[in-house]
């Protein structure tokens, strides 16, 4: 446990590889690796000709990774679907941002469930240490990006990240 949890703090320290990144390859790495599951359905809709984002392609494969793990485990060994889109979005303020969003048909969160997510040491997982989301959380700040969650008991869970293109 002490080892899982020293590394997942480790994983907080700053990005070191900060460049333009093709935010569709990334997404297409991930599903494939993801993959092998029986019992889960990939879908991708990813947005073609999509403006790079500047970032660590290590951090981005951790949140992605981490991501749809989570849409994995949501699923509870049941069939179900896990799509990963992305769109280019108008945010406020009139400012454009990728929009990443990994969807599942799992079983869902209450609202009290969802608003502690992303808080250190929270989780429903059996053996989890409630890092994980907190370390995406971190990941996505460090780019100047946005994270939400959108979850219904028994429907499945949108989380959606919201990074600014390259300038």
């Amino acid at each position: 446990y002490l080892e899982t949890l020293a590394t997942s703090y480790q994983r907080l320290s700053a990005p070191q590889d900060r460049r333009a990144c093709d935010v569709n390859a990334l997404i297409v790495e991930v599903v494939r690796a993801a993959q092998g599951h029986q019992h889960v359905e990939f879908a991708t809709h990813l947005t073609a000709n999509l403006p790079h984002v500047i970032g660590d392609p290590i951090a981005f494969r951790r949140i992605l990774g981490n991501l749809t793990a989570n849409a994995v485990d949501s699923l509870q060994s049941k069939p179900g679907r896990i799509t990963v889109s992305t769109q280019v979005v108008e945010r406020e303020s009139d400012q454009t941002a990728i929009r990443i969003t990994v969807a599942d048909t799992g079983r869902g969160m209450s609202p009290d469930e969802a608003g502690k997510i992303f808080n250190d040491f929270y989780t429903t997982k059996e053996g989890g240490t409630g890092l994980g989301l907190s370390i995406v959380r971190r990941l996505v700040m460090d780019m100047q990006g946005a994270l939400a969650v959108e979850s219904e008991p028994g429907t499945g869970t949108r989380s959606i990240v919201d990074i600014p293109p390259r300038s």
